[in-house]
């Protein structure tokens, strides 16, 4: 896979060190011990949700994702626990393989995750907080954040965009918050252009 879906997968390698933190906070030092804020309650127990028919549902967290038709998603896969360690639960879309797989197929990506916000202090838990981690994240992987943070609309619903570039690689990166977690989507393409279309063809639902 190219730059791009390498990179796509950073954010979740980072998110899921044993202490993000300090990863997110490039250059702080931050405490071994914290007191953990109350955690809230939960309608359900998370589960990693599954995929069907082309869409990924998760009634856990309250989504429903289809990426664009040259996408397939793979398994989703769920790690941590909502208040020890980050929970976080993610899908991948990514392109079938095959004989004419080409340029544009290989380096185009969707990733989404979910995590669990519980393990961040209280004040810390808005999507701004949380674009701010993420465009840190990606500086120290090596991507350059282009422009500012803007609003956009997935779907009919709302997130910051964020976007980087590295090379001839682009990504833009959706997040928002719902009943408790951070939902963000990694775009990725070799320019904007076809990063723009990989959003156009995303439908999302948020569930409840």
């Amino acid at each position: 896979m190219g730059d791009v879906l390498r990179t796509g997968i950073l954010i979740l390698t980072i998110a899921s060190a044993a202490t993000p933190p300090a990863l997110w906070s490039q250059g702080s030092a931050v405490p071994r011990t914290r007191s953990k804020a109350p955690v809230p309650a939960q309608k359900v127990l998370p589960t990693k949700g599954v995929v069907e028919s082309g869409t990924y549902k998760n009634a856990s967290i309250g989504l429903e994702f289809t990426p664009a038709s040259s996408l397939r998603l793979q398994e989703p896969e769920m790690k941590g626990t909502l208040d020890a360690t980050p929970l976080l639960i993610t899908v991948r879309a990514v392109a079938d393989p095959g004989p004419f797989l080409g340029l544009f197929s290989e380096r185009s990506t969707t990733v989404f995750y979910a995590e669990a916000l519980a393990y961040y202090p209280e004040d810390k838990r808005g999507a701004s907080n949380y674009v701010q981690r993420v465009i840190r994240a990606q500086e120290a992987g090596g991507f350059r954040h282009v422009g500012s943070v803007t609003s956009a609309q997935l779907s009919q619903t709302s997130f910051l965009r964020a976007d980087f570039e590295k090379g001839k690689a682009h990504q833009a990166v959706f997040v928002t918050t719902h009943n408790g977690y951070a939902f963000v989507f990694i775009f990725g393409a070799l320019d904007v252009g076809v990063t723009d279309k990989l959003i156009a063809s995303t439908k999302i639902r948020v569930t409840n």
